[in-house]
């Protein structure tokens, strides 16, 4: 099996008044784990509906292998869709759902009726060979001891995989996933996250995968496209998408716990002000610009309180309260200054242990931002880029 590039153009839609998708592009090549990715109703579940011929476009264009489909109806998209709900035939044994979109494909209408459909003559070889195809896609997928069985004997995670086979044994040249983890527990969705890596790469398949489960896109996807009201804001790699989030939006929903947004602003010859100080950043804003300063949880570093300050970049925090998560501790803290802002920080529980070892106020510790790794947003929201520059602690500098 070989997967098919995915050329999408202009891409829009409405329902009346609302516009739910606004001119989008997306590329996606052959052979690539591509994940449309965004929170509840952004248009990701309406766009692949569009892909699969399920729904029309108000405008624009879609190849699929290099051919146009926006004409073809779905059958002949050479796609095959994994739905949220599996939408398995409950009165059918395993078997007999794998083999259904082959029976449907191959066999003419007389030959799938079930007392004469099998004395139709010339039809034994093409039975032979779903047959075939339907034991060869269950042996792949480890649920070849599952076929006698109806889905109402199965478990969630065999469900999921038999709705996959599904799509399998027709060999689309794309695959479609509308958000199939959805309905797994916590263990199993880790588990079948792995196992559909690893078959995408053993088919070499393009799949088409739509979450609102950033955790899904980050750890299955070779390229993520991030939708937000419609439209597609960023579409890099998932090690691009966290470093450099383009928009501050995608900073905002890439990230767990989410990223430190402060307010800052820009001081002359474009330093970076941020908590009443000047930071060692410039950027290419001018002075007086508004900014907005985002900074991971796990790029912030804690030490045990002291009266003097620390480092330059070291500010008092109050502890409101933790998230043991085992070899990790989130804190939840309040930053002193002009006014209290909430603060989140992430770091390893052997740290936290000897921080919490050092005595003095429990509730309070200091709070390094490492200016390097500051991520600058102008008001617009977009990332400006920024480097590193040896500057002066006055307040005067930024003011």
């Amino acid at each position: 099996m070989t997967g098919s590039a995915v050329r999408i153009s202009k891409i829009a839609k409405g329902y009346g008044a609302s516009r739910v998708l606004r001119d989008i592009d997306l590329a996606v090549d052959a052979g690539e784990f591509m994940t449309i990715v965004g929170p509840s109703g952004c248009g990701k579940s309406t766009l692949l509906k569009i892909l699969a011929g399920l729904d029309q476009p108000d405008g624009g264009s879609i190849e699929i292998g290099g051919e146009s489909v926006n004409q073809l109806r779905p059958s002949q998209r050479n796609i095959a869709m994994v739905f949220q709900s599996y939408a398995l035939y409950p009165h059918m044994r395993v078997r007999d759902n794998l083999a259904m979109p082959l029976i449907m494909a191959d066999l003419p209408f007389v030959a799938r009726m079930p007392v004469i459909g099998p004395l139709v003559p010339g039809m034994s070889a093409k039975r032979r060979q779903i047959s075939s195809t339907v034991r060869d896609v269950s042996k792949s997928l480890g649920i070849e001891a599952l076929l006698e069985r109806k889905p109402s004997e199965l478990s969630g995670g065999q469900r999921q995989r038999v709705a996959l086979g599904r799509a399998m044994v027709r060999q689309p040249g794309v695959f479609l996933m509308d958000e199939p983890l959805s309905n797994l527990d916590a263990a199993l969705r880790t588990q079948v996250r792995t196992e559909l890596v690893q078959l995408q790469k053993r088919l070499n398949a393009t799949f088409l995968y739509v979450t609102h489960d950033q955790v899904e896109a980050m750890t299955m996807s070779d390229r993520i496209a991030v939708m937000m009201d419609g439209r597609i804001v960023q579409v890099a790699t998932p090690a691009e998408i966290y470093a450099a989030p383009a928009d501050i939006r995608v900073a905002r929903f890439i990230g767990s716990p989410p990223i430190n947004i402060l307010p800052a602003n820009i001081g002359e010859a474009g330093i970076v002000g941020l908590l009443g100080e000047s930071q060692n950043l410039r950027t290419a804003l001018r002075a007086g610009e508004k900014a907005q300063v985002g900074i991971r949880p796990a790029d912030v570093t804690v030490a045990a309180h002291t009266r003097a300050r620390g480092a330059s970049s070291s500010h008092e925090g109050r502890l409101l309260h933790t998230e043991n998560l085992g070899n990790e501790i989130i804190l939840h803290l309040t930053l002193a200054g002009d006014r209290q802002v909430p603060f989140t920080a992430r770091l390893p529980q052997r740290e936290w242990a000897t921080i919490q070892a050092s005595g003095g106020n429990p509730n309070l510790v200091q709070v390094g931002l490492p200016a390097e790794r500051f991520l600058v947003f102008n008001a617009a929201g977009r990332l400006i880029p920024s480097k590193g520059v040896q500057v002066s602690k006055r307040l005067e500098a930024v003011s």
